[in-house]
């Protein structure tokens, strides 16, 4: 377990090329009489955190992941005066009481309660927010950043998540506050090594775009008790007949995704009306554990998964949302 100190800021270009956690997470499983293995590139996740009762959620949640995919955890903090955003906790201190422990002996403390079989490094860095959470991630090389929103973001501060979402590369998980009663997912086997099955959602435009992050849940199903419900949603329509049609053809086109390896852990749902609130209420009816969506969130072709939809979905999810970019999608069936 170690604790690193870094500073962020446009005086540092070499600490972008350390490369701070190599390797490789792969599982496998039996299937009928033969083994079988998933490559999931999720080496090392990012957990940026601000020592407020979010991160006991954020940590919580991260290891339960690293246990899942054998990845590394970094985790991050980052001691900034400056407000650049409030729609994550950990970037500004306003929102918190600071507390006059030593910063190293909170992340120490922090690290002590990963447990045992989680490899875990600490890093602290100084500058601003943005800066911070995406150099770190860059020279870590992330697979996935964990963050936790509060919800406070408005048109003229986008949050970290929407930044992390837009700006980089790397597939970040968001969680809410800890006031907003959601019930985190379990991707690692319990104590008694039991794991429940969970819905995962899974919001498609049927575009080209989208194909990664489906892709990618389906990896997901292959090796982890989950069920997936792909969803799309479809504009409002003038006439009852064509909603009919458009429904009836828009579900044939997700069935045709549904691989045949994944008998009834599949399904295919059709909707209309606004994608934001859609993929709300439906993750809400299915209890869904986390959605999942992908790159097209952000893509200059923008239809239906603008930035307002990807926002929107952030603050209306009854659950975590998974952001895939189509670069980090790369879970491969081998």
């Amino acid at each position: 377990m170690t604790l690193v100190h870094w500073t962020v800021g446009p005086w540092n270009d070499q600490c972008l090329s350390r490369n701070l956690l190599p390797g490789a997470a792969v599982l496998a499983w039996r299937d009928n009489t033969e083994w079988r293995c998933v490559v999931i590139s999720i080496r090392t996740v990012v957990c940026p955190v601000d020592f407020s009762p979010a991160t006991a959620r954020q940590l919580e949640l991260a290891v339960d992941v690293c246990r899942a995919f054998g990845s590394r955890l970094v985790v991050h903090h980052n001691i900034s005066d400056l407000s650049v955003g409030a729609g994550v906790g950990w970037m500004w201190h306003a929102d918190h009481s600071v507390s006059r422990q030593p910063v190293d002996q909170r992340m120490n403390d922090l690290l002590a309660r990963v447990p045992r079989g989680v490899t875990v490094e600490g890093c602290i860095t100084r500058g601003a927010a943005t800066e911070a959470v995406l150099t770190v991630s860059d020279a870590a090389d992330a697979d996935l950043v964990i963050l936790s929103t509060h919800g406070r973001a408005d048109e003229d501060h986008a949050s970290i998540t929407e930044f992390m979402v837009e700006r980089s590369n790397h597939a970040v998980l968001a969680l809410h506050d800890i006031g907003a009663g959601e019930t985190l997912p379990r991707f690692s086997p319990g104590a008694d090594g039991e794991q429940v099955m969970q819905p995962l959602l899974v919001p498609t435009d049927l575009s080209a775009k989208s194909r990664a992050s489906v892709a990618f849940a389906f990896d997901l199903a292959r090796a982890l008790p989950v069920k997936l419900h792909l969803l799309h949603i479809m504009p409002g329509r003038p006439g009852r007949e064509d909603r009919d049609h458009a429904a009836v053809v828009m579900k044939e086109r997700l069935g045709a995704l549904l691989p045949a390896d994944l008998p009834g852990r599949t399904e295919a749902h059709v909707e209309e009306g606004d994608p934001a609130s859609g993929i709300a209420t439906v993750a809400k009816r299915l209890s869904a554990a986390c959605i999942v969506m992908g790159e097209h969130t952000r893509t200059p072709i923008r239809r239906w998964f603008t930035r307002d939809t990807s926002r929107a979905v952030l603050r209306q999810a009854p659950c975590p949302v998974w952001y895939v970019p189509a670069v980090a999608a790369t879970a491969r069936t081998a």
